[in-house]
C-alpha cells in the first residue's frame, strides 16, 4: 500500500525543502542545527512559519525561537515572539515556558510509549491554521486533563492491533491538539500547511476509545499521504486541482486530489476499526459503536468510489491518472472497500442511521438503533 522507501523519499523531499527556504530567509540558523538532520527540518511549526508568514506577518525572530530546541549549542531559552494569549510559549524539543521566564514549566507531553506529542497550550502559527473563534481557544489544558487516557489507550490499541500501520503514524505524525468547538466552525482536520499536526475537535461529550480510534486514523491518514504526495509529480500525470464536479458534471465542492484523501482516509479508518474488533480491544458497547462507524464509513465509501469511477473513466484508466505509486494506493483504496462489503455489509445493512450529522453521531445512532 504504502512504500516505506517512497515515503521516506518523499519526506526527503519536504525536508530539502524547508532546508532551501529557512537558507534563503536566514543562513545564519543553518549553521546552529544539524543539517543533516530531517528530522529538524520536518518540525511542523517551520512549515507552518512558511506556509503563514506572508499574511501573518510573523517576525524573523519566530523561527529562530521555534527551532532553538534543535540547536547544536544550547543557548539561553528566548520566549518573546512565540508567547500565545495565556503568556506561554511552546518550544519544540524544550517545553513550555512562561513570559519572562528562562526555564521550562513543563515538559514536551507524549504519549506514552510513543513519540507522538499532545499539545498542551496554543501556539501563534497555528491561529489562522485552526480558523475558529478566539473564545474556543480557551481549551487545551483542560481537554488534555479529561481526554488523555481514552486518547492514549485508543492509541495503543492501534499500536498493537496494527502495528505496521501503527509506524506509519509515528513516522508521519508529530504532534496531536485536541480542541473543543462547534462543528459548524471547524471539523477536525489535519493541514497540509502544518504538516505533522493532527487536529481533533472532541466537541461531543460521549468521546471514548473508539472515537479517538476513528480520528486518529482519519486525520493521521491525511499526514500520511499529504507526506507521500507532497511533490504530486511524484504521483499524478493529471492535474490533481481539478474539481471533481467539472468531471462527473453533479455538484462536488472538491478537487481530485481531495476526494483521493477521502477515499484513503476510509481505508485508514477501517484499517484501525476492524483490527481493533479483531483483537478485542473493546466492550461489548464499543464494539457495536465500532461496527456503526465502519457501516457509516461503508456509505460513504461507496458513494465516493462511485464518484471516482466517473473521473477514472473521464481519464480512460488509472494508468492515464498516476504513476505507479500513485496506482498501488488506489488500488489498495478499491481493495480494502470490497474487503469490507464482504465482512461487514450484511451486519450493517440492518442498522438506521436516521439523523446522523457529517460526523458520526454515537448517542443519536444508539437513539435509534437497540441492541
Amino acid at each position: 500500500m504504502i512504500n516505506d522507501e517512497v515515503l521516506d523519499q518523499s519526506r526527503v523531499y519536504i525536508s530539502n525543502t524547508m532546508k532551501m527556504l529557512l537558507y534563503k530567509q536566514q543562513p545564519a540558523l543553518i549553521q546552529k542545527v544539524d543539517f543533516e538532520n530531517d528530522k529538524t527540518f520536518l518540525e511542523p511549526s517551520l512549515l507552518a512559519y512558511f506556509n503563514e508568514k506572508e499574511g501573518c506577518e510573523f517576525p524573523d525572530e519566530m523561527i529562530s525561537e521555534y527551532l532553538q530546541g534543535y540547536f547544536l549549542k544550547k543557548e539561553e531559552i528566548q520566549a518573546n515572539h512565540t508567547l500565545n494569549h495565556f503568556d506561554v510559549a511552546y518550544l519544540p524539543e524544550i517545553g513550555y515556558v512562561k513570559k519572562d521566564q528562562k526555564q521550562t514549566f513543563l515538559p514536551v507531553v507524549y504519549i506514552e510509549d510513543t513519540s507522538i506529542e499532545i499539545l498542551r497550550y496554543p501556539i501563534p502559527l497555528f491561529k489562522r491554521i485552526m480558523d475558529i473563534p478566539e473564545e474556543t481557544q480557551e481549551y487545551y489544558d483542560g481537554l488534555h486533563e479529561k481526554h488523555l487516557q481514552t486518547l492514549t489507550n485508543a492509541v495503543h490499541y492501534i499500536k498493537k492491533s496494527n502495528p505496521s500501520h501503527f509506524s506509519l503514524i509515528e513516522k508521519c505524525c508529530r504532534r496531536i491538539i485536541i480542541f473543543n468547538t462547534d462543528p459548524s466552525n471547524s471539523n477536525s482536520f489535519a493541514s497540509r500547511k502544518a504538516n505533522g499536526t493532527a487536529f481533533f475537535n472532541a466537541y461531543q461529550e460521549d468521546y471514548d476509545e473508539v472515537f479517538f480510534i476513528d480520528d486518529v486514523a482519519h486525520q493521521t491518514g491525511h499526514i500520511i499521504l499529504t507526506s507521500l504526495f507532497f511533490d504530486p509529480k511524484t504521483i499524478y500525470k493529471i492535474d490533481e486541482q481539478q474539481d471533481v464536479a467539472d468531471i462527473i458534471g453533479k455538484p462536488d465542492h472538491r478537487i481530485v486530489n481531495v476526494l483521493i484523501h477521502a477515499l484513503y482516509t476510509y481505508y485508514t479508518t477501517f484499517l484501525c476499526l476492524d483490527s481493533c474488533l479483531e483483537n478485542n480491544c473493546f466492550t461489548e458497547e464499543q464494539k457495536r459503536e465500532a461496527m456503526a462507524r465502519i457501516g457509516f464509513y461503508l456509505g460513504k465509501y461507496r458513494n465516493d468510489l462511485k464518484r471516482f469511477k466517473v473521473v477514472e473513466e473521464h481519464f480512460s484508466g488509472l494508468e492515464n491518472m498516476f504513476t505507479e505509486i500513485g496506482q498501488d494506493v488506489v488500488n489498495s483504496i478499491m481493495d480494502k472497500y470490497e474487503e469490507m462489503e464482504q465482512k461487514w455489509g450484511e451486519t450493517v445493512s440492518t442498522y438506521d442511521y436516521k439523523d446522523q450529522t457529517y460526523n458520526f453521531n454515537r448517542s443519536k445512532f444508539f437513539e435509534v438503533n437497540s441492541f
